[in-house]
């Protein structure tokens, strides 16, 4: 309180526990309703310790924060920001996401002390920083200044810690009106909730089971969970200032899962209204895609990554090259990326035949399914107009209709990266999928085949390991000795960069982890799970 009121100098970082117990623990209910924060002015006090720059992006406008007003109201203890998607701000480097935190009154001081975690995101990337947001609110409605630090990330290239003491603003509103909806939502989902050593010890089963500490660095791992029908079994959120207290809220950045989830379950979602469009021809539907190469491409073969157009068909190769780097990271708006992925790669062979990793072929794709909503329907953009009313239909949560655009007018979707999640959306991309993968009606029939992998729908992908690819999804065959089942057994997943698995189970489990040094090591959970409920 004596930082946070000016009392005393900022001189070192606040661990998470500290927080926890001044802003979690047993205190007396906030009398604040609503109100705005404002944040306009520059540090009163900052640190900031680069711990990984792999890329050489750092600048020194990096440690500045952005400005950003944030209205929210507080009910029941809890403080709910009005907006909980990543917001645009005029920062040439950050945008900002807030979520849920703590309102809570300091018995002795009378003073509110407001908690929130917050999240900063790279513009046109990914990756995300996250961290806890402190201040108070004395009985007079006077404000505090504003502390941020931030311990942890979920990005693989670029790690920092900071801290920085902020004044900020603060009007409380008349509009009194609390969406206690939220807080029963949040209730509900919290009763699903297990920690993973219930799982571990209800079966026995050894620690390192779903997340193998010999193959992934345990440092490096923002979250883990395994989730069983109505049973969701989750790790804690560790960070280098201790446990995350807000581990349902942390920001959790899709990259790839994104060509699955943007990219194929959208096509679906498309194709459940107006039939099959994935046979559609590449060159009918993107201009830029009009050269002689494009020929008999279709929306299923860019789904695929089965173009027939590639430099160099080892695995990441291409993805990994300067063509690649510059369509993703440096090429912004809509125009300059699809001439770019139009025409990086030179054609080898027969579309369809051979699976080479481009994240600029779900781009395309994304482009490709606006474009026909556009001249067919009255529809124009597939991720507002499809996959958002999907996702609040199944209740996820106002994050993840974040999405990346380009700049410019043509504000295209990125597809194949740039969506954001946190906890419980997890929850429910696990039962969509598993509801569609056992579904053998004509819904979802796109997505359906995604998540029902065999030699005869899917690309080899990275032969060594027996992984392959389809319509948007990994899979990965194992023999059918391994499980003493009569067929071989096939595993669908969806991988992210850095060290992002979200795997679906033939008994119906889900494993999942989010980190971010380079690890996709998870035989151990595949065979965990077999062990608690046999997959043959």
């Amino acid at each position: 309180m004596d930082v946070l009121w000016g009392n005393e100098k900022l001189t070192n970082t606040f661990s998470y526990q500290k927080i926890n117990q001044l802003a979690i623990g047993d205190l007396e209910d906030s009398n604040i309703n609503r109100g705005v924060l404002n944040l306009e002015k520059t540090a009163i006090g900052k640190g900031f310790t680069l711990l990984v720059d792999d890329r050489n992006i750092y600048k020194s406008i990096h440690e500045d924060f952005p400005n950003f007003s944030i209205e929210f109201s507080s009910y029941k203890g809890k403080a709910y920001p009005s907006i909980r998607k990543v917001i645009q701000t005029d920062h040439p480097f950050w945008n900002i996401q807030f979520g849920v935190g703590t309102s809570k009154k300091d018995k002795q001081s009378k003073n509110t002390l407001v908690v929130l975690p917050f999240s900063l995101v790279h513009k046109n990337a990914n990756c995300v920083h996250s961290g806890l947001a402190i201040f108070a609110i004395s009985s007079a409605n006077t404000i505090s200044n504003i502390l941020f630090e931030i311990a942890s990330e979920t990005c693989a290239y670029y790690k920092f810690d900071f801290v920085g003491l902020y004044p900020i603003s603060f009007s409380k509103s008349d509009n009194n009106k609390i969406q206690d909806n939220i807080a029963n939502e949040l209730e509900d989902i919290a009763n699903l909730i297990k920690p993973i050593d219930d799982l571990y010890s209800e079966f026995s089963l050894d620690d390192d089971s779903f997340l193998n500490s010999n193959f992934v660095n345990p440092s490096n791992v923002s979250l883990f969970g395994v989730i069983d029908g109505n049973n969701h079994y989750v790790s804690s959120c560790n960070t280098r200032l201790g446990k995350y207290p807000f581990c349902d809220q942390l920001l959790l950045p899709s990259y790839s899962l994104a060509k699955s989830i943007a990219g194929t379950l959208s096509l679906s979602l498309i194709e459940n209204k107006f039939g099959s469009i994935n046979n559609l021809m590449v060159n009918d539907l993107v201009q830029e895609c009009s050269q002689r190469k494009w020929k008999g491409v279709s929306l299923n073969n860019l789904s695929d990554m089965a173009t027939g157009q590639y430099i160099n068909a080892t695995h990441d190769r291409d993805e990994s090259g300067a063509s690649s780097t510059q369509f993703i990271f440096k090429l912004l708006s809509d125009k300059d990326k699809l001439n770019k992925a139009c025409k990086a790669f030179p054609k080898k062979t027969k579309p369809g035949k051979k699976f080479v990793y481009h994240t600029s072929d779900t781009y395309i794709l994304g482009t490709a399914m606006n474009n026909f909503l556009k001249l067919n329907t009255k529809y124009d953009d597939y991720f507002s107009d499809f996959l958002i009313p999907f996702l609040k239909k199944n209740n996820f949560s106002q994050t993840s209709e974040s999405v990346l655009r380009t700049n410019g007018s043509a504000n295209q979707a990125y597809t194949g990266w740039g969506m954001f999640f946190i906890r419980e959306d997890l929850h429910h991309i696990s039962n969509i999928m598993h509801k569609v993968m056992a579904d053998k009606s004509s819904n979802f029939e796109f997505l359906h085949e995604a998540l029902n992998p065999n030699k005869n729908n899917s690309l080899s992908a990275i032969p060594e390991v027996n992984i392959f690819y389809n319509n948007g999804f990994w899979s990965r065959k194992f023999d059918k000795s391994s499980f003493n089942c009569k067929e071989d057994v096939w595993i669908p997943f969806m991988s992210g960069f850095g060290g992002i698995t979200f795997a679906f189970f033939p008994n119906g489990m889900t494993y999942y982890y989010f980190s971010d040094g380079y690890d996709y090591a998870w035989e151990s959970a595949v065979f965990s799970s077999n062990f608690i409920k046999p997959f043959c």
